[in-house]
């Protein structure tokens, strides 16, 4: 409560004297250390990162994405597999690219912070000569399928624990999964699309660490899962080093492994979901 005071008397003051924040490997000045001293009043991130004292963050860049797993919508016909493989199974490509994106708000009072992200859109598609079941269907002949996943992601972390120049997290979430999946073929002689599609929203639990190199450097990481049996399962991790040009401008690059399955749906689906991200932020 006692923070409110300060930040309006600072505000002014924080964008000049931002830059002049020191980290895990520089040793600040007397003059500088009354600098974060003061910058300290303004955020829940008391961490001498540039980027740190801010509260809202926008984030925008793009994820190259490489996928594996399978899909199954229904049951067996006949002789035909109804476990249909991306790759094995279906003949698709599954590498694909999409935009990514994030607006984060940060609470100071609580220490707390609500993150709420796109994770991007991704389709493999392909085709095989395979005879598959698909919702209660047998398709023959030359078979083209694809699935677009879309993802979304929700993130509400509390400030644990400061330690030196690391910043430790624990909090909860969500991962929405919205998967559609396509299949085009013969069926008793007559060319038959079906699609099917399903949105699986999972719950999560979720800690993340900042480690602080410098006054523009810093490493994150966070890692978020949930066990809910035939529901869904996932497990989301995630590493990315950041640099802060400017305490209102920084840029990210990172690796994303994502991992989920589910039964409880219309399209049961088992898949692995991985890639590089970059891309830039700006906060205020």
């Amino acid at each position: 409560m006692t923070r409110w005071p300060a930040l309006l008397i600072l505000i002014p003051a924080c964008t000049a004297f931002a830059d002049d924040r020191q980290g895990l490997f520089s040793s600040p000045t007397w003059e500088e250390g009354l600098s974060t001293l003061a910058l300290s009043a303004l955020g829940p991130l008391d961490s001498p990162n540039a980027g740190d004292d801010t509260f809202v963050k926008i984030r925008a860049g793009g994820m190259f994405m490489q996928a594996s797993g399978e899909i199954t919508v229904g049951g067996i016909i006949g002789g035909a597999t109804n476990i249909l493989d991306f790759e094995d199974t279906l003949g698709q490509d599954t590498d694909d690219f999409s935009p990514i994106g994030s607006i984060t708000i940060a609470i100071p009072v609580i220490d707390l912070s609500i993150e709420l992200g796109y994770m991007g859109s991704y389709e493999f598609a392909g085709a095989t000569t395979n005879t598959i079941s698909f919702d209660d269907q047998t398709f023959t002949g030359t078979i083209d399928s694809s699935e677009e996943i879309t993802m979304y992601e929700l993130n509400v972390l509390y400030e644990l624990a400061e330690i030196k120049f690391v910043t430790l997290y624990v909090g909860g979430g969500a991962r929405v999964i919205d998967i559609k999946a396509t299949i085009t073929g013969d069926v008793s002689g007559t060319t038959t699309t079906e699609s099917i599609d399903a949105i699986i929203p999972i719950p999560v639990a979720a800690v993340g660490a900042d480690f602080d190199l410098g006054k523009n450097i810093s490493i994150r990481g966070k890692l978020a899962g949930m066990y809910a049996g035939d529901y869904g399962t996932v497990i989301d991790a995630k590493a990315e080093i950041g640099y802060d040009f400017h305490r209102l401008f920084g840029v990210f690059a990172g690796y994303r492994l994502m991992t989920f399955e589910s039964t409880e749906f219309d399209v049961e689906v088992d898949a692995e979901l991985q890639g590089f991200y970059a891309g830039a932020e700006v906060r205020f």
